[in-house]
């Protein structure tokens, strides 16, 4: 999962893909284009998650790089723009970089970052409706 500050987006898409694939031999990981590495997930970010059962209390942002994508199966992404970005890094991961909105007509995830919290409710439900669109490829 892939966001610009890792502190948001990314780390919500995390948990949520990793909730619906427990139990599965699948590691999902997030990183950020632009990490504001070592920070936790945000404040709010978390408060919507555990509003919903779950919890990114463990998250620590950490910038992508190239060993990351070429290590990855899938790699997903909150806004087109961040397509390109990753395929900069690595042009090679063309054919498995794709926006995690694909399958909701290619939905873009706005960024809620300091934002009010029914930014990051609508950015929640967001993610959540493109994690369960995945479901069927995973």
């Amino acid at each position: 999962m892939v966001c610009v500050g890792n502190i948001c987006r990314s780390p919500t898409a995390e948990m949520l893909l990793r909730h619906e694939l427990q139990g599965r031999d699948v590691t999902v990981e997030s990183a950020g284009l632009g990490a504001l590495a070592g920070h936790p997930i945000d404040a709010t970010a978390q408060a919507v998650l555990e509003g919903h059962g779950l919890s990114g209390q463990s998250h620590v942002a950490r910038q992508i790089d190239r060993t990351m994508i070429d290590a990855a199966d899938l790699i997903l992404t909150m806004e087109t723009w961040q397509i390109d970005a990753v395929l900069r890094i690595s042009p090679h991961a063309r054919g498995k970089t794709y926006l995690l909105g694909k399958w909701l007509d290619n939905t873009s995830i706005p960024d809620p970052y300091r934002q009010s919290r029914s930014a990051f409710e609508q950015a929640y439900q967001l993610i959540s409706s493109g994690v369960s669109s995945w479901r069927a490829y995973l």
